[in-house]
């Protein structure tokens, strides 16, 4: 409407109108890229709050996955030590509760730290909207905190290996029935596992002292024992480390909700 304006006016050689015409259709061209920029702000505010609020329930998440961590590492970490004080008895001492130890000593959380959230936000270029640079910078060092962590999460000792090579199948059997691992699902759909908390063993007393002196004739075994200790201590800090973190992200993106 404008351009046959414009076009009417040239026609005519009425440069005046043909100013004014273009002078409004600039104007016009301006205004509704301004409302179109506008509007796109406005969507990507509100994609940024609710990436904002996603990540907050990830963080949730992460410290309910680390409680269970702490504890579930707790547990085989006492394994460990219970095994450890055994080697230093009498072999005939408990061979059968020696062995449950052995064995559960070498357990490992397999799944990951969840993250998905971020790298969603990281994939779709939306960082810049989740808030202010210093809250970027925090949650930006949270997930490298959390990636250098998962490393250390899924580190697999040796130990594992050994044990589970050495000790006969059908006395591993025995021992998960002894000592179960069972998988729990929460309220929000997430698996663990769990142990038992009071093992007690039920093998044939001479087949215990038989198979639970073949694990101490393994070769350092002492010192694979040892590794598995300090690792689950060094998981259980980190662990422990990264929930006091994520407590203090959750603080940081309630400040910028309101």
């Amino acid at each position: 409407m404008v351009l046959g304006r414009i076009r009417k006016q040239i026609g005519h050689q009425n440069w005046f109108g043909v100013s004014v015409d273009l002078v409004i259709l600039i104007l016009g061209v301006f205004l509704g890229i301004q409302v179109s920029n506008w509007n796109q702000d406005r969507l990507d505010r509100a994609q940024g709050k609710e990436y904002r609020d996603q990540l907050y329930l990830d963080l949730e998440a992460n410290q309910r996955d680390l409680a269970f961590r702490v504890h579930y590492d707790g547990q085989l970490l006492a394994h460990a030590e219970a095994a450890l004080a055994a080697l230093d008895g009498p072999a005939a001492d408990r061979p059968g509760d020696f062995i449950i130890s052995a064995y559960e000593a070498s357990n490992h959380i397999p799944q990951p730290v969840r993250r998905s959230t971020y790298d969603e936000v990281q994939a779709s270029g939306m960082a810049n909207f989740i808030g202010d640079r210093m809250l970027k910078e925090h949650i930006a060092n949270y997930y490298v905190g959390m990636a250098t962590m998962q490393r250390l999460f899924d580190n697999v000792p040796a130990y594992r290996d050994i044990i589970r090579s050495a000790l006969p199948y059908e006395v591993q059997t025995q021992v998960l029935k002894d000592c179960p691992e069972v998988l729990e699902t929460d309220e929000y759909g997430s698996v663990t596992p769990k142990l038992a908390d009071n093992c007690r063993s039920t093998l044939d007393s001479l087949l215990a002292q038989r198979v639970a002196a073949q694990l101490r004739a393994i070769p350092n075994l002492r010192q694979a024992l040892n590794a598995v200790a300090v690792d689950l201590n060094q998981k259980i800090w980190n662990e422990r480390k990264l929930s006091e973190e994520a407590e203090r992200l959750k603080q940081q993106i309630r400040a910028a909700a309101q």
